[in-house]
């Protein structure tokens, strides 16, 4: 099975799937949506980080191992995080309070401050992972129906600008990384659209979470009961 079909078959289950709950995000990409985050203001969106410094850090990356590196994500991506955690989509009573008072000018604004920062990261993912964990990033694994991570995030994690709202992995923590998959997995977090990172999950075993996240981290695997323990 080719990277395409992976993908296709992988979005046609989650859509037979019963729905639970509202919707997994109010986001939706209009021409105006777009426009608007394209035409984020950097400089204003600096100003309204001030309020954001203190968990993330000057430039939106810190040393907390469980606060996400957001210095150079994509834009979309965080503009669609934040308008789940104002609609409370995305489940997070800390990020819903910061949320709240921002305008969706103020979200395109954030979006673009981030964007534009230069990862203070390494070289992230440029450890190579086990011939397993390889193939599964670049091929995927089409008896599970699981489609390559790079056909979504892009290369080695680097982000995908033609995929809207797609995160890129590459120079994320480890600790955050194994938490996102692990809460995907249990159905904690459930902001993906058409659940596909939640069907995803579900078939990825505790010791593969573990080798993704420090895979895209460049750091050297923990085992998945460590990530765990960190996290709490």
């Amino acid at each position: 099975m080719n990277r395409r079909t992976a993908v296709i078959a992988v979005v046609l289950a989650a859509l037979s799937a019963p729905l639970a709950g509202g919707p997994s995000s109010h986001v939706a990409w209009t021409l105006d949506t777009v426009k608007l985050v394209r035409g984020g203001d950097s400089k204003k969106g600096q100003t309204l980080h001030g309020d954001c410094s203190g968990c993330h850090g000057e430039t939106g990356d810190t040393d907390t191992p469980d606060v996400p590196n957001l210095a150079g994500q994509e834009r979309f991506y965080i503009f669609k995080q934040l308008q789940d955690y104002k609609s409370k989509s995305r489940a997070s009573s800390m990020m819903s309070e910061s949320a709240a008072p921002l305008s969706d000018r103020d979200m395109a604004d954030l979006a673009a401050f981030y964007a534009a920062q230069k990862p203070s990261r390494g070289a992230g993912s440029g450890r190579r992972p086990d011939a397993a964990i390889s193939a599964l990033v670049a091929l995927g694994d089409g008896t599970r129906l699981i489609p390559a991570c790079d056909a979504c995030h892009g290369r080695r994690g680097e982000g995908n600008p033609g995929f809207y709202g797609m995160p890129g992995l590459r120079n994320q923590k480890e600790v955050d990384l194994s938490y996102q998959l692990t809460t995907f997995r249990s159905g904690e977090r459930g902001n993906d659209v058409y659940r596909v990172m939640r069907d995803i999950s579900k078939k990825l075993t505790d010791d593969e979470i573990a080798s993704l996240a420090a895979y895209y981290a460049g750091a050297e695997k923990k085992p998945a009961t460590a990530a765990a323990q960190e996290k709490k």
